[in-house]
C-alpha cells in the first residue's frame, strides 16, 4: 500500500480489477441457452435430431393429402414407419447411455459390488 495515496483509492481500485477479472473469465449462466441448442437431455444425439425432424416432414406430407386415396395411403404407411424407427432410436438412446452411465459408476466405485438386497417382508394389518 505504499504505492498509494488513499485507501479508498486502492480498493476502488482492487475492486475494479476483481469485476474485470470475473467479467472475462465467468460467464453468466444462461439457462435458455440448453434449450436453444436442442439437448435438454444428456442421450440426445445429432441423428435423433434429423430423425424427428424426418418424422414430422412426413407427417406433413402425409396430412396435406387429402385428394388422392393412393397417395395418403402410402404417404400414411411411410409415416407410421418414419415414426417407428424415430421412436426405436430415442429408446436405443436411452438404453445405451444408461447402460454407459452405469458402466461408468461401477468403473468408478471399483472396491464396491453391486448386489440386491432381499425386502424385508411386511406385516399386513387386520382390519
Amino acid at each position: 500500500m505504499k504505492g498509494h495515496k488513499d485507501i479508498g483509492e486502492f480498493i476502488e481500485n482492487f475492486d475494479k480489477t476483481i469485476q474485470l477479472i470475473c467479467k472475462e473469465t465467468l460467464k453468466p449462466r444462461n439457462l435458455s441457452h440448453t434449450f436453444a441448442k436442442g439437448k435438454s437431455v444428456p442421450w440426445w444425439t445429432e441423428a435423433l435430431t434429423t430423425l424427428r425432424k424426418r418424422t414430422n416432414t412426413l407427417r406433413r406430407r402425409y396430412q396435406r393429402t387429402l385428394n388422392n386415396e393412393e397417395l395418403r395411403e402410402n404417404r400414411k404407411n411411410r409415416y407410421f414407419e418414419g415414426k417407428w424407427m424415430y421412436q426405436a432410436a430415442i429408446r436405443k438412446e436411452k438404453i445405451t447411455h444408461e447402460n454407459n452411465t452405469a458402466t461408468q459408476y461401477l468403473r468408478t466405485t471399483r472396491g464396491m459390488q453391486c448386489t440386491s438386497f432381499p425386502r424385508e417382508k411386511h406385516e399386513t394389518r387386520k382390519r
